[in-house]
This record gives structure tokens, sequence and C-alpha cells, in this order.
């Protein structure tokens, strides 16, 4: 019986990791060139929050080291997200429904990337307009946060 209760607990233990585990996802170095980066592998933490206008890293794309509170080009056209920032102190972000840091939000932790936001359904879930919404095409700001 300690056998299968050990067994269990290992397997649910290496379960648990696996989800909670960032998404690697090999991103291009430059845009026109292929990813340089094994599929395996996990692309080191550069600093960058990376916004995508279609899935998958399609379209014109925009990507900032710090706050931005209007994002311009980019406002309500984002289909993919990744927060590729240094763990450590303000390493999560927070995707503000509105520009100035307004309205609803929803958090990016480091490390994650959604590389489809319309199909994985992201709803802003912080109080404020927007509330509810998907995310897909809707963000108009961000911060850069200790913890979300």
């Amino acid at each position: 019986m300690r056998i299968k209760r050990s067994l269990a607990t290992a397997l649910t233990a290496a379960a648990l990791t696996l989800l909670t585990a960032p998404v690697a996802d090999a991103r291009a170095a430059a845009p026109g060139t292929e990813a340089a980066v094994a599929p395996a592998a996990v692309p080191a933490p550069d600093g960058f929050l990376y916004a995508w206008e279609h899935p998958h890293a399609g379209g014109f794309h925009c990507k900032w080291s710090g706050p931005n509170g209007n994002w311009a080009g980019c406002q309500n056209k984002v289909s993919d997200i990744w927060n590729n920032g240094f763990p450590g102190r303000a390493e999560d972000v927070k995707l503000f429904r509105g520009t100035s840091w307004s309205g609803s939000w929803v958090c990016l932790h480091q490390g994650h990337s959604i590389p489809d936001l319309g199909a994985h359904g992201l709803r802003f879930f912080g109080p404020g307009e927007g509330q509810g919404e998907p995310v897909n095409d809707r963000i108009g700001s961000h911060l850069w946060v200790d913890a979300c």
C-alpha cells in the first residue's frame, strides 16, 4: 500500500510540474527569420513583452521593456502575447482593457505565452470597464508588476 501511495504522490507532483511550467514557445529572433531555438528549449528572458497582430507570431508586432499607457499601433489589435521579462521584481505584466492603465485587467506571468488569444478564450477579470470581455484584440496598455 505504501508503494502505491508513494507512486501516486510522485505522479501527482510530476503532473502539477508539467501543468504549471511556463509555455515553451520558440520565437523568431528577428522579423523574417526562423527561430534559432530548439522546440524543447525555453528562450532566455530578455526583459520584453511581445505582442503580435495575428496568432502564432503573425503580422506586425510590438515590444516593450517598460510600462506603456498607450499601445497606439498595437492597441486593440493583438492576438498573440508573450511575457519574456526578467524574473524577480516587476516580472509579471498587467494587461489593461483601456489606455492609461484603465478598465479591467488580466495578468500574464513571467515566461508565459499565449500564442492564440482568440482560441485560448482568456477574459478580463479585474474590476472595471471591459470586465468579462475577451482579451483578444482588446488590450490598450500594460504595467510591469511584482506579482498578480
